[in-house]
């Protein structure tokens, strides 16, 4: 996307470009999920709080500019090497400099999960968020 928008917007010289990719999103009764997300979501009270919600936060961001060239027969543009951290499997495969992981789900739902011994598991890589009376409470 990123060398997209800069070889057909002349103008725009993207430094930094963020993408959220939202979901999955889980929820007990309603979604086939992974055996364990299921049974432990299964076991929350209120249904209306046997959710999970994930996301991430995608990253690309400029290394270099290469300068353009104007000449009698041809022109070249100026345009940018963007840096993709092939360090980082993961960021290498979704062709990004960082990305992170983000979870958000209801205080319930995370108190089953971490009864269960299941919370570390499951949430290995992400930065939990847990929605509890109206507020979000983030880096449990």
């Amino acid at each position: 996307i990123a060398v997209n928008l800069d070889k057909d917007f002349e103008p725009l010289r993207p430094k930094q470009l963020r993408r959220v990719v939202l979901g999955p999103f889980y929820s007990a009764g309603i979604t086939d999920n992974n055996s364990t997300v299921t049974e432990v979501l299964a076991k929350v009270r209120r249904p209306e709080n046997a959710w999970l919600l994930t996301w991430t936060i995608q990253e690309v961001f400029s290394k270099s500019e290469k300068p353009g060239r104007k000449g009698l027969f041809s022109s070249e543009k100026t345009t940018q090497e963007f840096f993709i951290n092939t360090d980082d499997l993961e960021a290498a495969r979704q062709g990004v400099s960082s990305y992170e992981n983000h979870a958000l789900i209801p205080h319930e739902a995370y108190q089953a999960l971490y009864a269960a011994g299941e919370a570390q598991k499951i949430f290995s890589g992400y930065k939990v968020h847990i929605l509890s009376n109206g507020q979000v409470i983030s880096d449990v």
